[in-house]
């Protein structure tokens, strides 16, 4: 019937598109003269004397190249444009945030002597007059004099203090992070790692490490700092929220431009055909393609090639160009099959079309 025979000669051009070389066969040379006869244009091979007569206008105009996907911005992407990120101005930049060379930090677990204990206590008095006077410099080496002596977390805190308030949150940090190795339950050494990553714009962590310190020891002044920290992380969540769907957005345009692409690039094949031809509505006479003049590769004399290439695997595998080749190939010297016998994916091909003929008559050479 006429949909049968339309389905099996759109299986065949599909082939015939994925290899337009096979139009030169010898066996489809009566179909060549017939396209030609149309006014298409069959790659590889000089127009018969029918069509070369033809005027010039009937010739099919070229295909026309698709360039790469572009897209088009709508109001609806204008109106989402990313927002620029808040920058807060006491955030200090990292080249800056840092002391050179690094501190001595002391070491964890050091049992000091009386004469040690009594050094670090006069070195402490010390920094504390010269932080009280302003003189940070100062406070910070007698605080590291105090603390190679007698280490301990108050100490290692309260010289960080000092590193804040220079703007070092860097080396801030170290002294907090080494505090909280002598007492894990140092709310002072959480509070100062926390101011310090607030110097750094690190929200989360700041946020992490204020709130440990405020659930050990609460204070007003840390609890405003916090609360600063929080909504810097929720501006955060928000922006990344917003980038995200924008980009789910961009990508599914991207897919649907594709799929509107696809759809009518199938159904451009599907309708016109091979230019001038209107439409290939079912080729009056042809019987679905059934027994081409001379047979097609592998497929014995009588055997409907239409039917054969209504089988959607084997159309697939005759639209790889390696198969096709093979194909070809044989076409030329059946015995070349005999080369192929250890290759899956072409003895494969071979039993999709045994299975077709019902299992007789075989490809060539086997």
């Amino acid at each position: 019937d006429i949909d049968a025979a339309v389905k099996a000669l759109k299986s065949t051009v599909d082939v015939l598109k994925s290899n337009p070389e096979l139009l030169n066969a010898p066996q489809l040379a009566f179909f060549k003269e017939y396209l030609e006869s149309l006014g298409a244009t069959i790659p590889g091979s000089k127009p018969s004397a029918s069509a070369a007569d033809k005027p010039a206008e009937s010739a099919p105009p070229p295909p026309q190249q698709k360039g790469p996907i572009v897209e088009e911005p709508d109001d609806d992407e204008e109106e989402e444009k990313e927002e620029p990120e808040e920058i807060d101005p006491d955030v200090i930049s990292r080249d800056e945030a840092d002391i050179d060379p690094p501190q001595e930090l002391g070491e964890v677990g050091k049992e000091a002597s009386e004469a040690e204990q009594e050094a670090a206590g006069d070195a402490r008095a010390a920094a504390m007059d010269a932080m009280g006077e302003g003189n940070l410099e100062l406070a910070v080496a007698k605080f590291s004099a105090a603390i190679l002596a007698a280490p301990s977390a108050n100490l290692l805190a309260t010289r960080g203090t000092c590193f804040l308030k220079m703007k070092k949150p860097l080396a801030a940090i170290r002294d907090a992070t080494r505090a909280l190795e002598h007492n894990a339950d140092s709310a002072k050494a959480y509070k100062l790692r926390g101011k310090a990553h607030c110097l750094l714009g690190d929200w989360k962590e700041a946020v992490k490490d204020l709130g440990t310190g405020q659930n050990i020891d609460y204070d007003e002044d840390s609890y405003e700092l916090q609360k600063k920290a929080k909504a810097h992380v929720e501006k955060e969540k928000e922006r990344e929220r917003k980038k995200k769907e924008r980009e789910e957005k961009r990508q599914k345009k991207l897919r649907e431009q594709r799929a509107r692409e696809m759809a009518e690039s199938q159904a451009g094949a599907a309708g016109a055909g091979f230019p001038g031809m209107g439409g290939m509505g079912g080729f009056p006479g042809m019987g679905g393609m059934g027994g081409m003049p001379g047979g097609m590769p592998g497929v014995p004399p009588g055997m409907d090639f239409g039917k054969l290439m209504s089988d959607p695997e084997i159309a697939a595998a005759m639209s790889n160009p390696k198969l096709m080749q093979v194909f070809m190939e044989v076409q030329q010297n059946p015995g070349a099959l005999m080369k192929y016998k250890d290759d899956p994916e072409v003895m494969g091909l071979v039993m999709k079309i045994q299975g077709a003929m019902g299992g007789g008559g075989g490809m060539p050479g086997m």
